[in-house]
């Protein structure tokens, strides 16, 4: 089989603003919940703390020039909540978006498409002191947030994301415990995601409404999930670990309305506000497409006992990464297919999608990540098997571009990125994965 892809496919690389850019003090930026929790709660970062990351935000012009030497056609990237809104909903700060418009510009000039992310991971402090996500004015910051961003960048990015994998960053926040302000309220939680879809389409609507020719979406961590046995049961928790963990914001953000599969699952549905079905009604508006965060499968199976009536398990015969992440290529083309049959004609961009390893201390032999060949060959390999297959993907985005701190989640433990980063001195260094995608891209086919 020849997997080849499109002329026009977009092959980028994504990392975001919080995870390389450092700089926390420059420029005018206010501080962040991870600026201001990692110093209480340095268990909760593993260490990561963000003023310490690759410097993007003092390099980012050596960085795009290898970028382009790389031959990437798109970057993923996001803008920080913190550089436009530093103190609260109404103050902007200009360097902010001077900042960025330089960014911008830098990667046009390269001939570099960008697509940006409004929120990716980390919201500014001041919006958790006045309520976070679960407060109704939420809706309007992030509204005026977004249509700051779009007056002054909207010209030119012709692809946007306005929130980055709710499933994770809202229920980690108020299901989880594990990013601010650290709950562990379903009850809570549900009513926040409503809230963020609120908060997206409001994003959707300004964005429509100013009249750029671009495209406005979503990027959502999708993963396919398998039932344990043929087991009506075990099919029904296979369907409704999906509806929640994905099909939750796909549906509502492509059809205007929550999974009916979930329809009588009162464990989720009973915990929204009362009125959520007037508000998707009311405010509902289609995205463009959908980017897909793709790292691994999930299973479930009945419970008698979970109040979900079924709980997820990990199969233990696929192998994992160091980060945990199960390594199933053949899932990403199982998701590419369902957007085929579920959401026709509608343009899906792999957003994410990479393997890691904890860092072993010898910067040369890290360098030497066949592993990493391995799985980008294979997991390239299905998203042009699902290209032919009639799948509508536009682009695929290597998660990362280069080393960054993962957060709570690990710190600056893992690798990622295609270009190492020795974060004492901040130095770059090509991996050997840096010139396998080079050939990639350059071919527009995989081995």
């Amino acid at each position: 089989m020849n997997f080849k892809f499109p002329k026009d496919f977009l092959f980028g690389c994504a990392s975001s603003a919080y995870q390389i850019e450092a700089g926390a003090k420059e420029g005018g930026k206010g501080e962040s919940v991870s600026d201001h929790y990692h110093t209480l709660y340095p268990e909760k970062y593993c260490g990561g703390d963000p003023a310490f990351a690759a410097d993007f935000y003092h390099r980012y012009r050596e960085d795009i020039k290898d970028m382009k030497e790389l031959g990437l056609k798109s970057f993923r990237f996001s803008i920080a909540w913190t550089r436009i809104f530093p103190n609260g909903p109404t103050e902007v700060c200009q360097a902010g978006l001077d900042y960025y418009d330089d960014l911008i510009n830098a990667l046009l000039e390269a001939d570099i498409v960008p697509l940006f992310d409004l929120f990716h991971s980390d919201l500014p402090y001041w919006v958790i002191e006045m309520g976070g996500i679960l407060c109704p004015e939420f809706v309007d910051w992030f509204g005026d947030y977004a249509r700051v961003c779009f007056e002054h960048f909207g010209d030119r990015i012709p692809y946007w994301s306005t929130i980055n994998e709710p499933s994770i960053n809202v229920m980690a926040s108020y299901a989880y415990g594990t990013n601010a302000p650290f709950l562990k309220d379903m009850d809570l939680a549900i009513k926040a995601c409503h809230n963020a879809l609120l908060a997206h389409y409001r994003a959707v609507k300004i964005y429509k409404e100013m009249g750029f020719d671009g495209k406005i979406g979503a990027v959502i961590h999708v993963q396919p999930t398998y039932s344990l046995s043929f087991d009506p049961k075990d099919i029904h928790a296979m369907d409704h670990d999906f509806a929640f963990y994905a099909g939750w914001w796909l549906d509502a953000m492509i059809k205007g309305h929550y999974p009916e599969v979930l329809a009588d699952n009162t464990y989720y549905m009973g915990k929204l506000p009362e009125n959520y079905q007037e508000d998707l009604e009311k405010y509902f508006v289609p995205v463009d497409f959908i980017g897909v965060n793709f790292y691994n499968p999930s299973h479930a199976k009945f419970s008698e006992t979970d109040p979900r009536g079924y709980e997820t398990f990990r199969n233990e015969s696929y192998p994992t990464d160091d980060y945990g992440f199960a390594n199933y290529p053949q899932g990403l083309f199982d998701v590419a297919m369902h957007f085929k049959n579920t959401y026709p004609d509608l343009p899906i961009f792999i957003t994410e999608n990479g393997i890691s390893k904890r860092k072993w201390g010898n910067l040369e032999e890290e360098r030497r990540d066949d592993y990493r060949i391995r799985y980008l060959r294979e997991h390239l390999r299905e998203v042009s098997r699902a290209i032919q297959a009639g799948a509508n993907i536009q682009g695929y985005y290597h998660w990362t571009l280069m080393d960054t701190t993962e957060g709570y989640a690990g710190g600056y433990k893992f690798i990622f990125g295609l270009v190492q980063v020795d974060f004492e001195t901040k130095e770059r260094y090509r991996r050997d994965s840096w010139y396998y995608y080079q050939k990639v891209i350059a071919n527009g086919m995989v081995d």
